[in-house]
């Protein structure tokens, strides 16, 4: 029996969809990437830090997401 806290968990699952994860990850690439292209002070490090926050976030937010679905899978299962 799962307590309210993981059903919650797993309900956040349907609220965030695979390709808004994958979508964060791109658009830090593509920051990132720009950040190092343009050469303009502090909007390169800037572009350069978002970017880095994204990749890392959507990269975050992608493991979190393949956790909940094996444990939705358990739960299922039994």
């Amino acid at each position: 029996m799962l307590n309210k806290h993981d059903e919650l968990l797993l309900k956040d699952l349907k609220l965030q969809p695979l390709w808004l994860l994958q979508l964060y990850v791109v658009l830090g690439v593509v920051a990132a990437i720009s950040g190092f292209v343009i050469e303009s002070g502090n909007l390169s490090k800037a572009a350069c830090l978002g970017g880095g926050f994204l990749i890392a976030l959507g990269a975050e937010k992608l493991v979190t997401h393949r956790i909940r679905k094996a444990a939705l899978s358990l739960v299922n299962r039994n």
